[in-house]
Formats: C-alpha cells, sequence, structure tokens
C-alpha cells in the first residue's frame, strides 16, 4: 500500500466535524494538525464571527486565502478547513498532492451539532439556519464531490470518522505513515 504523496485535507460542511475528526485524525497519526479557520482567528487577532462583522464575508476570505498559501503543510499534515475552501479552486489546488476528504453530514445532522456555536457561525446566524445549511450545501456540491474520498459523518462519533477514514484510504491504497 503505497501511502499519501501528500496532506490529508478535510472538507465540508460546518458541523461536519472537520476540526474535532482532525485533531483526533492527526493524533492517531502523530502528524502535525492545522485548523485553517483557528489559523484565520489567530492572524485576525479575533473571531471568525468578529470578523465578518467587521469586513464581511470578502475580509475572511481574503484572510483564509493568505493563510493557505502562507501555511506550512506536508505530507505529515492533517488539515481542517473551512466550510467554503473546497469551493475555491485557487486554494482547492494549493497542495495537489493531498488527499481530500469530503466529511459528507446532512444540514439536519450539522445544525444539531452546531446548536451551542450558531452565534459564532456567521453564515448560520439568520433566521433559518437549516434552510442556509442546505444553500450552501448546493452550492459547495460540485466542489466537495471533487474529494478523492468522501466518508459521510451523520450519526458517528469523530472516533468512528476516524475509524472509516482510515478504511476508505486503506481501501484506496494510501496507508498514512506513522512513525
Amino acid at each position: 500500500m503505497k501511502q499519501p504523496a501528500g496532506p490529508i485535507v478535510l472538507v465540508g460542511l460546518s458541523g461536519a466535524g472537520k476540526t474535532v475528526v482532525g485533531r483526533l485524525l492527526a493524533q492517531h497519526l502523530t502528524w502535525a494538525f492545522l485548523d485553517l479557520d483557528s489559523e484565520v482567528e489567530r492572524v485576525a487577532g479575533c473571531s471568525i464571527a468578529d470578523l465578518f462583522a467587521r469586513g464581511g464575508e470578502q475580509a475572511f476570505r481574503d484572510l483564509e486565502d493568505q493563510v493557505t498559501r502562507s501555511a506550512s503543510v506536508d505530507s505529515g499534515t492533517v488539515v481542517s478547513t473551512g466550510g467554503g475552501w473546497m469551493d475555491r479552486p485557487e486554494l482547492r489546488e494549493m497542495w495537489p498532492d493531498s488527499v481530500r476528504i469530503w466529511l459528507r453530514v446532512e444540514p439536519g445532522s450539522a445544525l444539531s451539532r452546531l446548536a451551542r456555536e450558531r452565534s459564532t457561525r456567521p453564515l448560520l446566524a439568520g433566521p433559518d439556519p437549516e434552510s442556509e445549511l442546505r444553500r450552501l450545501l448546493a452550492g459547495r456540491l460540485p466542489a466537495y464531490r471533487l474529494a478523492e474520498i468522501t466518508v459521510r459523518t451523520d450519526g458517528l462519533a469523530p472516533e468512528a470518522v476516524v475509524a472509516a477514514i482510515l478504511d476508505r484510504l486503506a481501501e484506496a491504497g494510501q496507508r498514512p505513515a506513522t512513525p
């Protein structure tokens, strides 16, 4: 079995589990972990919600672009992206040797997971966040489908999602290296 030539990049809607699963996957593999949303907050010096309030979605997207381009990412890195990251060709092609894994979640499941975090998710702050998630998913679906691997996360604990990722990597003939 060959190992991935590049990083593992987790993509999907907010609430898919990218950060939690990414951290667990990186721990399991003893790889580095990079959460692009956390990096955006670090560089901005404020939360994503505050960044949206100050400069709108464009300010966030510009900083997301900057953080992606400056990130130190190699074949021993698990990357958690923002929900719209995969929809931007200039970003999703940044690491051509990466294995992109779509953590697929239904909008209703995502909303349940995000129930306590809605105030920190600017795109879900409106009166009907589930409809907004459905709209976002419909618009991003073509990009998410470009991921090399898809793993459904509905109803699964993060540890089960990690196991499913490892199984799918093995099925694809790509075994991540561990020290």
